[in-house]
């Protein structure tokens, strides 16, 4: 074959050199490069071992396009978001509180990885992972539990409950163990489930159910008592009115028994005036604008309406000594 013809059938199939070019170029790429995800931390491991700067320390890599050699390096990769993890082995546990009370939680951990070369070089698999944050979680639990009373744990009123502070002692003890050690950062450790075992609920119940009747009992008596001093405070008052108002009546009898006593001296002087008055109210009583009677004006108290009926004899004069 010719030179010439050579060169005609390299042009002819320059597409298809061009996209096997492009091919290989790209996949080239892709095995000397690597993508970190902003929710993942990333490492290189050659041969096995992650790469360390300077100081010994493991590298890190930030998110972004990274380089990396082909078939010698590979890429470890974890997340770095907020995990939810439920214990395992102590899923339901029996504890004792402190006055005795048999009782089963179950505990959840919120964490994430906070120093991923602790975390790469003390863990070598997520099963690792949880076994570790199982054992700590429950000495954690199971030495602090044990510390605290039934009430404190599990109460209807908010100031008798102490759960969040359990649960941040706990949290305090856990946490900077776990990120040493670990390179595990522990956000969160709380209490899925608290019940009782079978054979104590009935007990514990009644233990319960007695509790609030004293409660009850306390409450009920204690009103009997308020209720019993506003009564008496209420018969004080009422006392002390009707006293006042028996010294106030008894003051209005004394000054009409004065006021009778001197008309009545005046009556003595005069017994017409007397007579007259008393006929006049008498008059007053049995009259109305529309009544008609008809009388003998000879009969008290109508003598009043006799002409000259009102011309009375004045008093005498009281004589000089």
């Amino acid at each position: 074959m010719s030179e010439e013809m050579k060169g005609q059938g390299i042009k002819h199939h320059w597409p298809i050199v061009a996209l096997a070019c492009a091919v290989v170029v790209i996949f080239m790429v892709a095995m000397m490069t690597f993508q970190v995800k902003e929710t993942e931390y990333a490492v290189i491991k050659t041969f096995g071992k992650a790469k360390v700067d300077a100081g010994g320390e493991i590298i890190t890599y930030a998110p972004g396009l990274h380089f990396k050699w082909p078939f010698v390096d590979q890429v470890w990769r974890y997340d770095k978001r907020l995990q939810c993890y439920e214990l395992t082995k102590g899923h339901l546990e029996q504890l004792t509180t402190k006055d005795q009370y048999q009782i089963v939680v179950s505990t959840y951990v919120l964490w994430r990885v906070g120093n991923p070369a602790i975390f790469l070089k003390r863990l070598k698999s997520a099963e690792e992972v949880d076994e570790k944050l199982d054992a700590t979680v429950r000495d954690s639990r199971n030495s602090i539990i044990p510390m605290h009373n039934f009430s404190e744990l599990v109460n209807t009123e908010t100031g008798e409950s102490k759960m969040d502070i359990i649960e941040k002692a706990m949290l305090d003890d856990v946490k900077k163990k776990t990120m040493d050690d670990f390179g595990i950062e522990v956000t969160k450790i709380g209490f899925r489930q608290i019940g009782f075992p079978e054979m104590v609920t009935t007990k514990v119940f009644d233990r319960m159910r007695a509790e609030r009747e004293n409660h009850s009992e306390k409450l009920l008596a204690e009103g009997k008592s308020e209720a019993q001093r506003i009564r008496s405070e209420a018969d004080r008052k009422a006392a002390e009115t009707i006293s006042q108002a028996e010294a106030e009546a008894k003051k209005i009898r004394g000054e009409g028994d004065e006021l009778a006593a001197k008309n009545y001296a005046v009556f003595q002087k005069n017994p017409e005036l007397a007579l007259f008055l008393r006929n006049l109210e008498a008059l007053k009583i049995s009259l109305t604008d529309k009544d008609t009677l008809i009388l003998d004006t000879d009969t008290p108290p109508f003598t009043l309406l006799k002409p000259g009926a009102v011309n009375l004899k004045s008093a005498p004069a009281p004589q000089s000594k």
